[in-house]
């Protein structure tokens, strides 16, 4: 068994020790930049979420972003299994990493993995692969667990990650189709569990304040009018710094592949009506790094974003 799946980047790019740690990430949800008050965790929340955009910097940089689209999770409930889908910064496969480790370790604790819905996606295409190295030293799921766990606590439900290429090059309509088929496979694999899928990226890298709003605001709008095609053609044809666009098209895949159907968890029932409302796409937070500390001649950008029904969470 591949046991247990140690933390990469603890006390790097975020605190290494339990009350540290959960201190940053307070800061980062009280923050000028963040929601501004601690998330009200909501177990019977209606469960309209089905995915949210948080980036995978440093807490000091982009966890004042993250932290609007985990108070948007904490409010919308508890799903069964979250799916969270990072760009790999180390390997440029086409296909999907999965890792099935026994769980994942952070400061806060052990997070189970949902072996089952893993060894499913194995079986339902090859795009998907286990391959626990390209996750080894991957820091873009990593960072978003701690935060799952703060927010979440006792009920912190399983997760299945999965490392995808980072980046459009090369063959961009054969990335298109991957993107697709493997958002495709999410949701059927889903079936009727209650998922959340969490797409991992950062935006624009080390450029002016001013070209990186104007051109993630591009690929921001792409996403807005949840089209992943259009996402992965503006970030290759503009030549976007975003290092997780791959990922974004597949949650948007995912999610337009279930907006259809009516998928609650039994205490969320009084929810289903709700949930054949349209789907939409909210930008909750953008800034840059230099935002953060001042220096604009060279940022990166960090965004929050959900994508869920009309009148839930993401309203």
């Amino acid at each position: 068994m591949p046991g247990v799946r140690q933390p990469a980047v603890a006390g790097q790019f975020y605190e290494g020790r339990k009350e540290s740690l959960e201190a940053s990430i307070q800061r980062c949800f009280t923050h000028p930049l963040g929601p501004g008050s601690l998330p009200a965790a909501n177990p019977a929340g209606p469960g309209l979420l089905d995915a949210v955009v948080s980036p995978h910097a440093g807490y000091m940089y982009s966890g004042p972003a993250a932290a609007h689209g985990y108070a948007a999770l904490a409010a919308d409930g508890v799903p069964d299994t979250i799916i969270i889908l990072g760009p790999s910064h180390y390997t440029a496969s086409r296909r999907a990493a999965l890792s099935l480790a026994d769980a994942w370790r952070t400061p806060l604790g052990d997070v189970p993995i949902n072996l089952d819905l893993g060894r499913q996606l194995l079986e339902a295409s090859p795009l998907f692969e286990e391959d626990e190295k390209a996750h080894r030293d991957e820091h873009s799921l990593e960072v978003q667990l701690p935060f799952l766990q703060f927010i979440y606590r006792d009920h912190m439900p399983t997760i299945v990650p999965i490392c995808i290429r980072s980046y459009p090059v090369g063959n961009v309509d054969a990335i298109v189709s991957d993107a697709g088929a493997i958002g495709e496979h999410l949701a059927q694999a889903a079936g009727s569990l209650r998922v959340a899928v969490i797409a991992s990226t950062d935006f624009s890298h080390q450029v002016p304040q001013d070209v990186a709003e104007r051109e993630d605001r591009h690929a921001l709008d792409a996403i807005l009018a949840l089209d992943p095609a259009r996402l992965l053609r503006t970030v290759a044809d503009r030549d976007i710094s975003m290092c997780g666009p791959v990922p974004v098209a597949i949650a948007l895949t995912f999610c337009l592949a279930r907006a259809p159907q009516a998928r609650v968890a039994p205490q969320a029932r009084v929810a289903s009506q709700a949930r054949v409302a349209p789907l939409r796409a909210e930008l909750l937070r953008y800034y840059t790094s230099g935002d953060i500390i001042g220096e604009r001649r060279a940022v990166v950008g960090y965004a929050s974003c959900v994508i869920g029904r009309k009148g839930g969470s993401a309203e």
